[in-house]
């Protein structure tokens, strides 16, 4: 049986995230902190740097000025934009290999969700959260790459179970007694990012009415399913948004005006195309 305390000792045993990963957390907890601070991290790591450079300069962020050094790169992204994306894509580069997973789809996936989810904050005009919409996009499903790396021969009759087309977390249940939003959950705990980003990675799935976060990555994660399917129940998957109460009440209260869900519907193909591009990036040496 995989027990919490389990789950927190193999997690513990995994690579250890690159240091600027949690200098980058401190300061986007410390009011005083500056662009500077964030160069004085990057600098030091110069794998991350580069792939932030590349990243700065591709269509991907719609970039008008090419950015010759990293510190004109950190100025013009800004720092929120700047601290979410160098932890995601640290996040994404310590883990490019699993034993039973696609990790190349699962991060195109989570790429895509996180795009889209801060898109669509851009569309309500919710700015202040719309980069930690897309860093908790990124992470919501990281407890799938833990349960391949640290439980690995229990994890494959879960594989083989989403493979014959059951649902993921039945799956999950009925073989594990835990789910990857469950050990998803722990790992943000233990690598201590924000609690938003921990309360999205374990309610992703069935999130609470009215908490703006989790369910913004819910339906984007259903969206981008339909794109980029986990499976044979995903190419089945249909949705019809107009008929959910729940977003269109949610999106209504902060916008003032009916979800344009053509809108939310079409984005989808623009974001998986560039979360293919971003995962290319984050996977270059």
């Amino acid at each position: 049986m995989i027990t919490l305390d389990l789950i927190r000792q193999r997690v513990d045993r995994l690579p250890s995230l690159p240091a600027s990963v949690f200098a980058l957390g401190e300061i986007a907890v410390d009011e005083r902190s500056t662009l500077d601070d964030v160069y004085r991290i990057l600098v030091k790591d110069p794998a991350l740097s580069s792939c932030i450079l590349r990243l700065a300069n591709s269509s991907l962020l719609a970039a008008d000025n090419y950015a010759s050094d990293l510190r004109t790169a950190i100025q013009r992204l800004g720092m929120d934009a700047i601290i979410n994306l160098s932890r995601g894509v640290a996040v994404i580069r310590n883990y490019t290999a699993c034993e039973s997973l696609d990790v190349v789809h699962l991060w195109q996936h989570s790429t895509a969700v996180g795009l889209t989810a801060k898109a669509v904050c851009g569309y309500l005009k919710s700015f202040a959260v719309a980069e930690t919409a897309f860093l908790a996009g990124l992470l919501h499903d990281i407890g799938k790459i833990v349960l391949d790396r640290c439980f690995h021969d229990e994890y494959v009759p879960v594989l083989n179970a989403i493979k014959a087309g059951e649902d993921e977390l039945e799956a999950e249940k009925k073989y594990l007694n835990t789910t990857h939003v469950e050990v998803g959950a722990q790992v943000a705990i233990q690598w201590k990012f924000h609690d938003s980003i921990t309360e999205v990675i374990r309610d992703h799935h069935d999130p609470k009415p009215g908490a703006f976060l989790p369910n913004i990555v819910h339906y984007c994660d259903l969206l981008v399913r339909t794109r980029l399917p986990n499976g044979p129940l995903d190419e089945r998957l249909v949705l019809n948004l107009s008929t959910d109460n729940n977003l269109k009440g949610m999106i209504s209260s902060i916008s003032g005006s009916i979800p344009d869900l053509e809108y939310l519907t079409f984005r989808i193909d623009d974001e998986v195309d560039h979360a293919i591009a971003f995962v290319q990036h984050a996977f270059q040496d």
